[in-house]
């Protein structure tokens, strides 16, 4: 949420439109979720041999996954450095894929990040910075740890 709030603070027109079309609550979630994806990537090892994107993996071989790379990739997503409030498809990895290992929170988050946006677009008529964001230190989480914002009701 705070990467959204980020955004939304960064690009008022956005939150504007947002604002005057709520019905982008649902897309505009995952657009956030696809341009911020929180955990950067995760490293697992092959259980069988496989090609993926014309290069072998064997067996026991460890292969990363870089979420931020994958969710900007432009085989995937028209643009993918424009942020789009109505992208749809939007078949990003903030949470994983669909397996074993997609993040058992992933629906929850959705779910809160959803009533959240709705929430404060019915109160809030603009979001603006109000002092420099602090970063989480580290390789593996992109996390906000402070968001200083001023609110315009």
């Amino acid at each position: 949420m705070t990467h959204g709030l980020r955004t939304m603070m960064l690009h008022p027109g956005l939150w504007r439109a947002w604002r005057a079309d709520p019905s982008l609550t649902g897309t505009a979630v995952e657009e956030i979720l696809r341009t911020s994806a929180v955990t950067m990537h995760f490293r697992r090892t092959a259980t069988r041999e496989v090609t993926l994107g014309g290069k072998n993996i064997a067996a026991d071989d460890r292969v990363v996954m870089w979420f931020c790379s994958a969710n900007h990739d432009d085989d995937g997503f028209p643009r993918p450095w424009r942020f789009d409030l109505a992208r749809d498809p939007n078949d990003h990895m903030a949470f994983g894929r669909n397996g074993p290992h997609l993040c058992l929170g992933a629906w929850l988050a959705r779910m809160e990040a959803r009533l959240v946006f709705e929430e404060l677009m019915k109160r809030v008529e603009r979001l603006e910075p109000d002092g420099e964001p602090q970063y989480l230190r580290s390789n593996f989480i992109a996390g906000i740890k402070h968001l200083p914002v001023r609110v315009v009701a």
